[in-house]
Order: structure tokens, then sequence, then C-alpha cells
């Protein structure tokens, strides 16, 4: 079986030029899709069996590479990171966390407009915290990402759903979410709305300012991609009240002003050849919980309640 480990074909700077424009650019071929298919069985299992892989129960989509040795060396060996980096332009990429999204067939579930930049633990300057948006499953228009290009250009600092966030009263100068609905109907915004039909082995860099949304899936199958993030090169800690929790690392260790580095933020990929392995990073979490509490604490599903109660 074939496992890339540089990218299919080269980033180019039209690639680059694009992302800068747009705050997104869909990545043709840059897998092998055995990569791809060597998770697709896990990934049921997870989510549609309901397969216990000893994730988090509040988050049992997230942080697959701690538990799932699929998922792990995809990280670690595929060219997501060197692919990333090129297109920020950035000379470095290391690890942040990876996720999982999936849609059922013929689903009717949607994710409202929004921005990930206000849920990461990192100033309000730093732009390269890109999630990497892989298809597991090939994707159409009617099922893909949605993104308006070019409004990672606007300063907004957008409210969000984190457990933290939603422990607190609402803070001052955070946002409600637009209205993308109404944007569609902007003719200054009409022509910026971008979907994508994606194969097994396409990828989609997708800026943290940037303003993107979930269709329904009205397909038969149904519709998995992983998004793996990662930092580039001006990325600094400055974690606020609401941002997300990470796993395994509390906000005193996020060293105002100092760049992401350690056992759990590994160096994937450096345009000077440096990488680290995958001997340091968790297998696993630093907690145990009772088998059952996945379903009954399960943070991601009440994160989707919200939103859909949002929009």
């Amino acid at each position: 079986m074939a496992f890339n480990t540089s990218p299919l074909r080269a980033i180019t700077e039209e690639d680059a030029d694009t992302y800068a424009r747009d705050g997104v650019v869909c990545l043709r071929r840059v897998f092998d899709p055995e990569w791809l298919q060597s998770m697709q069985g896990p990934a049921r299992r997870l989510l549609i069996d309901k397969e216990d892989f000893g994730l988090l129960p509040t988050y049992p989509g997230r942080y697959m590479a701690r538990t799932m040795p699929e998922f792990r060396r995809f990280v670690f060996e595929s060219p997501i990171a060197q692919a990333a980096a090129r297109t920020l332009r950035s000379k470095s990429a290391r690890f942040f966390f990876d996720e999982i999204f999936a849609k059922k067939p013929q689903s009717t579930e949607q994710t409202i407009w929004h921005t990930d930049r206000m849920g990461w633990p990192v100033t309000w300057e730093t732009t390269m915290v890109p999630s990497l948006w892989v298809p597991l499953t090939p994707i159409t228009k009617a099922n893909s990402l949605e993104v308006i290009a070019g409004t990672h250009t606007q300063d907004d600092k957008y409210r969000i759903f984190s457990p933290n966030a939603r422990k607190m009263p609402h803070i001052e100068g955070r946002l409600p979410h637009p209205d993308g609905e109404a944007m569609r109907k902007d003719p200054v915004y009409a022509d910026r709305f971008r979907t994508w039909d994606m194969e097994i082995g396409d990828m989609l860099v997708v800026h943290p300012w940037v303003l993107h949304y979930s269709h329904g899936n009205p397909t038969d199958d149904w519709r998995i991609a992983l998004s793996v993030r990662v930092f580039g090169d001006d990325a600094r800690w400055s974690p606020r009240p609401d941002c997300l929790n990470i796993a395994g690392v509390c906000f005193d260790e996020m060293v105002e002003g100092q760049a992401p580095g350690g056992d759990l933020f590994p160096l994937l990929w450096s345009d000077d050849g440096g990488q680290d392995d995958d001997s340091r990073y968790p297998r696993g979490f630093a907690t145990t919980w009772s088998a059952h509490r996945r379903d009954d604490v399960n943070e991601f599903e009440t994160f989707k309640k919200l939103q859909a109660a949002e929009s």
C-alpha cells in the first residue's frame, strides 16, 4: 500500500496566494487514498457503532491521535503538516489537536456560521492556526463545508460556545454570530461563498478568522471529515477565560507570548528538516472515568444543541 510522506503534487505559490486572498484553499491530491482508507473503518466504528476507543467522554470525537493508531500515524507521518506550512508560508508546523466531524445520511443538521479564532488560546494577532479539513468520504457541494471568502480580513471577535464560555457571564466585546444567509443576499458577499466537490486525498486549509458553516448531508452515506489543527510560525500563547481547554495542559503552562512547544505540541514539519517523532506524544489521558459517562456528559452533543438554538 502507498502512504506518501510528501504531497503528491507540489504546493504552489498560486495555492498560497489563494489562501492569503480568500482565507481558504482546496488542495487537490495531497494524499495517497490509502491514508484516508486506513482511517475510514476506525472512524465508522467510532461514529456509527459507538465503539469505545478510550477517548474523552466529554469529546469522543477529539484527540483520536492519542488512542487510535491510524490517526496517530496520519498526523505524524503523512504530508499534512508540510502541505499546511507551505500554504501558510510558514517555516514550521506543530501539532495542536485533531477532531472528527460527521453527518448522518439524509441529515438536515447544520452548523451555524462562525469562526474558530476565539476558541484558540493564542494572541489576537495569531493567524497561523488553520483547520486542515480532510474528507474520509467523498464530498459534494451539497454536504461540503462552506466558506465566505475574504472574511478572514475582518477583525471580528465572535462569541463561542466553549464549556468555559457557557459557565461565564456574557463577555464584553464578543459579537453574536452573523446571519450568513442574509450575507448571501448582500451583493458585497454574494460571489464569495465557496463550496467544493472533493475526492479522497484532497484537503481544505481554513483560516481561523474566516467565516464558515456546515450544511446538512442529503446523500445516502455518512459524510465524515477529519480536522487537524496545527500551529505555524506566528502562534503565541495568550489564553483567555472563555477559550477551549486542551487536554493535558492548563492555562498556567501557556506562558503569555511564548510559542507553543513541548511534548503535547510536537514539531511535525520544518523547512530545515527538523521533526519530532511520536515517542513523547501522549497515549491516552491523565484522568480516568466510568465507561457509561460517555453518553451522560457528551459536551460535543451539548455544543451542537446550543449551535442549533443560536441559529
